[in-house]
């Protein structure tokens, strides 16, 4: 349980975490907390809450009227766990820093584009700076070479109704 005595009592607070909605914030709309202070959880799922609240402050200074996307989470069967080192228990922080923390979001390996012997895969960059994988309908066969390449479970394969 984190120590909460800090706070003012303007935050909420329930059964020893504080209260957030679903971009950080607390009740009091200029503080977030994020991470294990909300509630348990894994560091990966602290630095994505710490980026959705970064985006959202963000946006807030600068008076824009987009929020954070918030995006779904990805089932951990999707992730495809053999390409992550196994924990032996012998690690030091220095070694665990090192380690890559994906949090099944994709981390642009270009696996998927390399392994589509069709190339109906490819990269798209948009002005912003972010990109995305996208896939040309009329060259994708749905063989699963993606799905079952991704070390980080972003691509689902749905059957065609």
């Amino acid at each position: 349980m984190p120590i909460l005595d800090f706070l003012p009592p303007n935050i909420h607070t329930e059964k020893g975490w504080i209260v957030v909605n679903d971009i950080g914030q607390t009740s009091d709309v200029k503080v977030f907390a994020i991470g294990d202070a909300t509630r348990p959880g894994l560091v990966t799922h602290a630095i994505g809450q710490g980026r959705t609240a970064a985006e959202t402050i963000h946006y807030q200074l600068m008076h824009a009227p987009r929020w954070p996307e918030i995006k779904q989470v990805i089932p951990y069967e999707r992730i495809k766990t053999e390409y992550y080192d196994v924990c032996k228990g012998d690690f030091t922080p220095e070694k665990e820093a090192e380690k890559c923390m994906s949090c099944a979001t994709c981390r642009d390996c270009h696996m998927c584009e390399a392994t589509c012997y069709w190339g109906a895969i490819s990269r798209v960059e948009h002005e912003d700076g972010t990109y995305e994988y996208v896939v040309d309908d009329e060259k994708c066969i749905g063989c699963a070479f993606c799905a079952g390449i991704c070390p980080c479970g972003v691509w689902e394969m749905v059957e065609n109704v």
